[in-house]
């Protein structure tokens, strides 16, 4: 039978595990556990936690800590800007009046 690896475990081994329960800590404002639980299985925006599962239980470390969370912040950076004014303001009058809605100044 093969051996899975998740993600760069090799990296883990090299770097400073930490629990789950101490990673909730690296974050800012601190997270939950189920919320870094999901971070390692299922991960946001599909950037994944690191984590690693040594004799049955699993790891992460502070560095993959701070990877995350930097990726997270490049993953915002390049998201588009949203789409505004989608709905041209003569239909939003057609539609406020429809409704019973006061008129816009």
């Amino acid at each position: 039978m093969r051996s899975k690896m998740i993600l760069d475990s090799e990296r883990l081994l090299e770097e400073e595990l930490i629990s789950p329960t101490e990673a909730c800590r690296c974050f800012p404002g601190g997270r939950s556990r189920p919320a870094l639980e999901r971070y390692m299985r299922k991960g946001i925006c599909g950037i994944v936690l690191e984590s690693i599962l040594v004799c049955g239980k699993r790891y992460t470390s502070r560095q993959a800590v701070d990877r995350f969370i930097r990726n997270q912040l490049h993953t915002e950076n390049e998201r588009p800007p949203p789409k505004q004014g989608s709905i041209p303001p003569s239909e939003l009058e057609k539609r406020s009046r429809r409704l019973g809605l006061p008129e816009s100044q």
